[in-house]
């Protein structure tokens, strides 16, 4: 018990002196304001092409969804970023990430590796736009055009369709409706030649559902701030059925 007393005390020194250092610097530099999420992505970046320490798993827990566990939809060597933003779309249900947040700020990234464990997972969470009815209700899966996505999911495949992005970019919607996930439907955008028809039972990380495509226009402007790249990722985002 006196040992772990010790000890607590010690982390709690640590971080104390931490948050002291910081505040010295902020007053050196001048900066009496809190750093913004902008500011944040061009000092406190990560490489490109490794959001994730894969150890020998393709397809890792990057999310929950509930109580449910979202699997990466492209191979952990293929991902190039994880980024969540905002949805104003009341029936929007937030994602839960799972990992670290890349873009925390200084004080909440050093208080997580004191007492939390390092994780494999690193996430960005970007400012949104409007009203925020859900701060992580969408995410983007950084990937090249081509990649192969799988089904972050174990589910049943509810549709499949074509359509018109914005109303002018040739696009694939894919729905799945989670299993044990009562009214929830999960849906991957930005994906090309579909592999899955309605009906199909979906396998989460083994089921390929298509695959990334290209973005077009400034369809890629967001994750390329990050990525370095064209910005090419594939969409997800759930939404709760509205009642009846």
């Amino acid at each position: 018990m006196r040992r772990r007393r010790v000890r607590f005390i010690g982390l709690l020194v640590l971080f104390t002196l931490a948050l002291s250092a910081y505040a010295v610097m902020a007053l050196a530099n001048g900066a009496s304001a809190p750093v913004s999420p902008d500011e944040l992505l061009v000092t406190d970046t990560i490489s490109p092409t490794d959001p994730i320490d894969s150890q020998g798993t393709l397809h890792p827990v990057f999310a929950r969804l509930g109580e449910t566990n979202l699997v990466l939809p492209v191979s952990a060597d293929d991902a190039t970023a994880i980024a969540y933003y905002s949805l104003s779309d009341e029936g929007a249900e937030p994602f839960e990430p799972v990992g670290s947040q890349v873009n925390a700020g200084f004080p909440s990234s050093i208080f997580k590796k004191i007492f939390s464990r390092d994780s494999s997972v690193r996430y960005y969470i970007l400012q949104g736009t409007g009203q925020v009815v859900a701060k992580t209700g969408a995410v983007d899966i950084g990937a090249s055009p081509g990649t192969p996505i799988v089904s972050p999911v174990s589910g049943v495949v509810s549709a499949v369709r074509d359509y018109k992005l914005y109303g002018k970019y040739d696009d694939v919607q894919i729905d799945i409706r989670p299993k044990g996930m009562s009214g929830i439907t999960l849906t991957l955008l930005f994906v090309e030649e579909p592999a899955v028809t309605i009906g199909q039972t979906v396998d989460e990380g083994k089921t390929q559902l298509g695959k990334v495509r290209a973005p077009e226009g400034e369809l890629g402007d967001r994750l390329a701030k990050l990525t370095h790249d064209e910005g090419a990722h594939v969409h997800l985002q759930a939404t709760k059925d509205k009642p009846q």
